[in-house]
């Protein structure tokens, strides 16, 4: 895939044959993480012969893998039209960042049936940024929030996330394949128009031009670059002409030639 797009990371939902959810049912981050910390960590077991005496250990009695990684969403930077939303008859001035944090709490931190007298372990989740995958349990959940508004409604936060596996993984998933899988990849090659691209993964080709932003396209009609990517669906974003992408938004995610589009 060609340099310069945007990818960005997210924690999918798993059933119980650690299968993907539903597409919807995926949760985008904000900003994508500056780091990933990964650790994997073995248990060993002695073997002790018929003298009593110790060998060296001779065997993995488990293996543990964990990843660790902050994320920070912040709503103070949301566009003008996106304010003034009303609450039970309120207006909000601002967005209380806990609305995109709680998803994450409620989806990966709180045991199944939460109510009952035995609750279920949380669902486990795929956190997933380009070829990166790992699959684990969220065992920890940290929330910082930093800044508010004058009306004492927090704006932005930071998560703290540990996510843990009772094996041994490291995953290194084939790209292109990953976002065949998503409907993500329409085009493998050079010189598709980003209505051509649209047609291609089953998408109405009048939202063109969320997929040239997305992609970088100073030319809509003809794509310079290996490979065009579908840009995430109207749920996981904000508004735009079908994908939800701000066309004054270029110079982030392609372009950078401000007011492109």
């Amino acid at each position: 895939m060609a340099s310069g797009k945007l990818s960005k990371a997210v924690l999918i939902p798993l059933d119980a044959q650690n299968r993907d959810a539903a597409e919807e049912s995926w949760i985008s981050v904000q900003f994508n993480p500056a780091s990933l910390k990964v650790t994997l960590a073995n248990t060993l077991k002695d073997s002790k012969s018929g003298g009593g005496q110790s060998k060296a250990a001779q065997f993995v009695d488990k293996s543990e893998s964990t990843l660790a990684i902050e994320l920070v969403f912040d709503t103070s930077v949301l566009e003008a039209e996106n304010l003034g939303e009303t609450d039970g008859g309120q207006t909000l001035l601002h967005k209380d960042v806990r609305r995109q944090t709680q998803r994450i709490a409620t989806e990966f931190m709180k045991p199944q049936d939460a109510e009952s007298k035995q609750p279920k372990a949380p669902k486990r989740c795929r956190f997933q940024w380009g070829s990166f995958s790992f699959i684990g349990m969220l065992s920890s959940y940290n929330e910082t929030l930093d800044f508010f508004s004058p009306e004492g409604v927090p704006l932005r936060a930071t998560l703290a996330l540990t996510f843990k596996q009772d094996n041994y993984q490291f995953d290194i998933i084939d790209l292109k394949d990953a976002l065949s899988r998503q409907g993500r990849l329409a085009v493998d090659g050079e010189g598709v128009s980003a209505a051509d691209a649209n047609l291609a993964a089953n998408r109405d080709p009048k939202q063109w031009r969320d997929t040239a932003l997305y992609n970088g396209m100073e030319n809509p009609r003809h794509s310079d670059q290996q490979g065009v990517v579908m840009p995430p669906s109207s749920a996981e974003s904000g508004s735009g002409s079908g994908g939800g992408f701000s066309y004054g938004q270029s110079y982030k995610l392609g372009t950078r030639i401000p007011g492109a589009f």
